[in-house]
């Protein structure tokens, strides 16, 4: 009797923990600071500073932050014409990156 308590007692352990491990996945929220819907557009005179979030384990959007002037955050959307000028900078900015600070070789000339 105690074989096959002992035989049945894992195979009920591994079971329940492979139910409720598997439920686990399909409830996944996603944590993005843009829960809401982002604006379009905003007038660059009361943006403070922005930030650029880029697709994470956390969050599967790109995502960018504005802080303004008057102390809040408003979401731009990536997708409209303001956001895609902020990436396509914010890409350039990184490129150009390693070749500050660098200095120039002084050319020589020869009179």
């Amino acid at each position: 009797m105690k074989a096959a308590t002992l035989t049945v007692l894992p195979l009920i352990i591994f079971a329940l923990t492979a139910i409720l491990c598997e439920g686990w996945g399909e409830g996944k929220a996603e944590r993005c600071f843009c829960q809401k819907k982002a604006v379009e557009k905003v007038r660059p005179a009361l943006v403070k500073k922005f930030e650029v979030f880029p697709p994470s384990a956390s969050c599967s959007n790109t995502e960018i932050i504005l802080s303004l002037k008057q102390g809040m955050k408003v979401c731009l959307d990536p997708e409209g014409n303001q956001g895609q000028k902020v990436l396509t900078g914010q890409k350039l900015k990184i490129n150009s990156k390693g070749r500050r600070g660098k200095k120039q070789k002084k050319i020589k000339r020869q009179n």
